[in-house]
């Protein structure tokens, strides 16, 4: 939007450090929340999208649309309650498909993988091509916190599998549980890269296979033509990833909790020896995610800010 349009945004932002860093290192606005709650969003904005986890209610739209009557609600969920109320909403995933779900709606809705938001990084990169003459890579990648600490559940089960190839950890910006790792990296039978790259696009174009977590990596890691294996956090996660699992760019292990370390070593041995199902899981999720959706939701948001100034 800033980039493309000169249209300036400001962040409201409560309680998530990380982020305001990253935020005010990026250039735009920040206004530190003192509490949780859409009523403490001044007036004023044209257009105000809501991303936080689980969605909002409909009283919280009708908070924010009541502090100025002009403003566009933007929602990136939607499965919430606030869906029904909002101006526009905009997902990767369209999983409230049915008429019923949609009653007394009557904003927009853009939804699908051309929506995934991923750095301009992912966009136009080259089809991926199996090289048979290395050993396979492995790709361990679980977001940018990990509070489960799925990282080492991954890493525990693969440790003891038989056969030869590399593996990459890829521990993200908020990942606390490094010393715990360290302390388990020094008794693993197999070496593992450690890296904290601020972009994976580099690590995924080498890498064969991934295991992450499923979240809006999926979408980067379909970009980049990589086949995943993905540990889901919570019974949502378990539905969107089988829509993945459908489209045919990963397999889902389901939710985390219930997977049991010999399920997970099967899954990631059975995809490393198998490299013509590894190349139809890449070009699938190739032709499913472009990496341009963030310019394509940009588009949209300027267009509909655009619209309501007349």
């Amino acid at each position: 939007m800033r980039d493309a349009h000169g249209v300036s945004s400001t962040f409201y932002l409560y309680e998530d450090e990380s982020g305001a860093a990253l935020i005010e290192r990026k250039g735009f606005a920040l206004v530190r929340l003192r509490a949780a709650g859409a009523e403490l969003v001044p007036a004023g904005d044209a257009l105000i999208v809501v991303d936080v986890p689980g969605g909002v209610s409909r009283q919280a739209v009708e908070a924010l649309r009541r502090r100025d009557s002009r403003r566009l609600v933007v929602l990136f969920d939607g499965m919430c309650p606030g869906r029904l109320d909002a101006d526009l909403v905009v997902s990767p995933m369209a999983r409230k498909t049915e008429a019923s779900d949609w009653q007394g709606f009557h904003g927009r809705r853009f939804e699908g993988p051309p929506f995934a938001i991923v750095d301009r990084a992912y966009g136009g990169l080259p089809v991926r091509r199996i090289d048979s003459a290395r050993p396979p890579r492995l790709l361990v990648s679980m977001g940018g916190a990990d509070p489960y600490g799925l990282t080492l559940q991954a890493l525990r089960a693969i440790d003891a599998m038989p056969g030869i190839f590399e593996t990459v950890v890829a521990l993200g910006p908020a990942y606390s549980q490094e010393p715990e790792l360290k302390a388990w990296l020094g008794e693993a039978r197999r070496p593992y890269e450690l890296r904290r790259d601020a972009l994976l696009v580099p690590a995924m174009l080498r890498a064969d296979l991934a295991v992450t977590s499923f979240g809006t990596t999926v979408y980067e890691l379909a970009a980049a033509g990589l086949p995943a294996i993905a540990l889901c956090i919570t019974p949502d996660h378990v539905e969107a990833a089988a829509l993945f699992a459908r489209n045919g760019t990963l397999i889902s292990a389901g939710l985390y909790s219930s997977v049991a370390p010999q399920v997970l070593v099967n899954m990631v041995h059975e995809l490393l020896a198998d490299p013509r199902r590894r190349m139809q899981m890449a070009r699938a999720g190739q032709a499913l995610v472009d990496g341009v959706g963030a310019r394509r939701v940009a588009d949209l948001l300027v267009d509909a800010i655009n619209r309501q100034r007349g």
